[in-house]
């Protein structure tokens, strides 16, 4: 485990912040082709109104993973086609140099320069029976080493220490494109996606949270699509959570200095529904993580 993280990391690229910086992590949106297995479909609205927001308050937007279920989806034009609004939103986090892109398991073909080409450089505008640019020369990466203030902070999806999403991801795209996603209809659970399986779950969280003590780092993951956010001196292992949570998304936000997990989702209030952002903890100060004694 730890030789297959210390992979990761080499091939991680850097960001400097400072208590200047705005940061916005989600994951596992699973952005699909508007089929009934596009779960991204139910929070949508939710979540183009928080990355507005964050847009608009000069936030940097890094998707960890999982952003497209390039998996379940065999045509992946389809999916830019469902959500084009969506991306059209991402496109301006892009031209302003605010969008950093990293890959899981159910998009890690977006690790091949050839296929970003093909289908997320440009798209087709069916208005204007033309081609327009989208994320040209866009490069997707596995992982992100972000440097605060003499700490390192590491983030990449998670799925890496998952066997059946990591090493035999392939066989894992097959079962869910051709055979488990049909089964569900059924009660069947599948076994390949962590939301599912608790046992799974706890077993990814555990392996992660053990690097992040043994090395003493702050570490970032998506993946099992359970937010996670320790109290200070008990850990060092963050989750984002997902983007399709039954009642909303969640997402961490890392401003002055502090570190910050936050859902928004959809509320009546008055006879109308707006959209509400709501701490989950309180925020902490990322130079308060940091653990005296290293594990073993």
């Amino acid at each position: 485990m730890n030789k297959t993280i210390n992979k990761i990391i080499k091939k991680a690229i850097t960001l400097n912040i400072d208590d200047n910086s705005k940061l916005v992590i989600m994951s596992d949106c699973h952005r699909g082709n508007g089929s009934n297995y596009d779960n991204f479909l139910k929070n949508e609205n939710v979540y183009n109104y928080a990355l507005n927001h964050y847009f608009k308050e000069g936030f940097t937007y890094i998707e960890l993973g999982d952003g497209d279920d390039m998996w379940e989806v065999v045509n992946y034009d389809d999916i830019i086609k469902e959500h084009l609004d969506t991306y059209k939103l991402m496109k301006k986090f892009y031209d302003n140099e605010r969008l950093i892109m990293i890959y899981g398991n159910h998009d890690i073909c977006k690790r091949s320069k050839k296929l970003l080409q093909k289908y997320f450089y440009s798209y087709y505008d069916e208005e204007n029976d033309e081609e327009k640019e989208l994320f040209n020369n866009l490069i997707v990466y596995e992982s992100l080493i972000m440097n605060y203030n003499n700490q390192e902070i590491y983030l990449f999806h998670g799925h890496q220490v998952d066997l059946l999403n990591g090493k035999l991801w392939r066989l894992s795209k097959f079962l869910v494109r051709y055979v488990w996603r049909f089964l569900e209809h059924f009660s069947f659970k599948e076994v390949t996606g962590n939301a599912k399986n608790y046992e799974v779950t706890k077993s990814v969280e555990k392996k992660l949270n053990k690097w992040s003590l043994k090395n003493n780092k702050i570490l970032i993951t998506g993946h099992t699509h359970r937010p996670i956010f320790p109290e200070v001196g008990e850990s060092l292992y963050f989750n984002d959570g997902s983007c399709v949570h039954p009642s909303g998304i969640t997402c961490i936000e890392i401003e002055n200095g502090n570190i910050t997990l936050v859902k928004w989702k959809l509320k009546l209030e008055d006879n109308k529904l707006t959209f509400k952002k709501e701490k989950l903890d309180a925020s902490k100060k990322l130079t308060d993580y940091k653990i005296k004694k290293k594990l073993n």
